[in-house]
C-alpha cells in the first residue's frame, strides 16, 4: 500500500472553555475541566475545488481526529507564556541634541 500524497494544510481554531461546576449545592467541591467549542477555518492552502468534499469527509467521519500533542510539540506552538515579559517603556521622542542646539 502507497503511502498518501499530501495536498494541503488547513489550520482551525478551536476556542477552549474552562468549565467550573459542581454535583450538587450539598457537595462544595468544585471540579474544573476542559470544553472545546466549535471549530472556525483560519486558513488553507488546498485547493479550492477540494473544499466541498473535505467537508463531506469530515461531516461523514464525525468530525476531526486530533494527533497526540506530546510537551515538545504543546511548547513549540504555543503563542502564550506562562510569565510574560513586562513591556518596555517606549523610547523618548524628543531628539536632545537638536534642542540644545537651538538654545545657542
Amino acid at each position: 500500500m502507497q503511502k498518501p500524497d499530501l495536498v494541503g494544510y488547513i489550520t482551525l481554531r478551536v476556542p477552549i472553555r474552562l468549565i467550573k461546576e459542581s454535583e450538587s449545592w450539598e457537595i462544595p467541591e468544585v471540579y474544573t475541566y476542559l470544553q472545546p467549542g466549535e471549530p472556525e477555518l483560519v486558513s488553507h492552502d488546498i485547493p479550492a475545488a477540494w473544499h466541498e468534499r473535505l467537508r463531506e469527509e469530515l461531516e461523514e467521519g464525525g468530525g476531526i481526529e486530533v494527533g497526540q500533542w506530546g510537551p515538545e510539540e504543546l511548547a513549540a506552538t504555543t503563542t502564550l507564556s506562562e510569565h510574560p515579559l513586562p513591556t518596555e517603556p517606549p523610547l523618548p521622542s524628543l531628539d536632545l541634541f537638536s534642542l540644545l542646539n537651538a538654545g545657542q
